[in-house]
């Protein structure tokens, strides 16, 4: 039998005699101190980990126009038209970016924010029309006829109205005519009266309507009049 002394030789973890743990004032200070300390380390963890910092750099960007950032806005517009609406980009080490319209989708609205037609497309006008031009080709009719029983319905019901007062047999009548139309075509396409509702070029023939050009005092030929929501005042 092995005696109980020898087990406890082999103890690797031995106590230290009771009469050798006696306090004393030199102790407890010192243990103090080490309390406040570990305290102290301890709220300055918590507060750095409960701080927000904030820091600033500044980095080249050196990423190619596939590589930009996307940005998604919705901004309307009531007042303006679609090709003076641009989009200008300028970062913060001053580099411009001027007119970034290629990703950008532009709607025509009404005073309601509502869509009144298909997508603008922004780009030159075809065939741009100058009043001296000489026109070869037989006139193609873009303008609208306006009567005495339309005319006021019309002029009312477009914010703008441009007008043509003619009669066939004058001279310089016959010289607008072919890049009236030409023009008045060219807005119909641009500007679809039906679905765009924003403009209407049309024409009055004097000698049809006589009653009414003399009522909108037209005195001479061609008399061109631009009517606002009913007035050309």
């Amino acid at each position: 039998m092995i005696s109980a002394s020898k087990l406890k030789s082999v103890d690797f973890y031995r106590k230290i005699p009771r009469d050798l743990t006696e306090a004393s004032l030199s102790g407890a200070g010192l243990s103090i101190i080490a309390a406040f300390c570990m305290m102290f380390l301890f709220g300055m963890e918590l507060n750095n980990y409960l701080t927000v910092s904030t820091s600033t750099s500044v980095i080249v960007d050196q990423s190619t126009d596939g590589d930009f950032l996307r940005m998604d806005f919705n901004i309307s517009f009531p007042a303006l038209s679609c090709e003076f609406a641009s989009v200008d980009v300028k970062d913060v080490l001053g580099t411009n970016r001027l007119n970034i319209t290629k990703t950008v989708r532009k709607f025509s609205i009404d005073s309601s924010l509502r869509s009144t037609g298909a997508e603008f497309h922004s780009g030159p006008v075809a065939n741009a029309v100058r009043h001296d031009d000489e026109v070869e080709e037989e006139s193609v009719e873009g303008s609208f006829p306006l009567t005495e029983q339309n005319f006021d319905k019309y002029v009312h019901q477009f914010p703008l109205t441009i007008i043509n007062f003619y009669v066939p047999w004058c001279s310089w009548c016959q010289r607008l005519k072919p890049s009236w139309e030409r023009a008045a075509k060219i807005m119909r396409e641009r500007y679809d009266p039906e679905m765009d509702g924003r403009i209407l070029v049309t024409k009055v023939d004097c000698t049809r309507e006589g009653d009414l050009c003399r009522r909108k005092h037209i005195q001479g030929y061609p008399s061109i009049r631009i009517f606002r929501k009913g007035t050309d005042l």
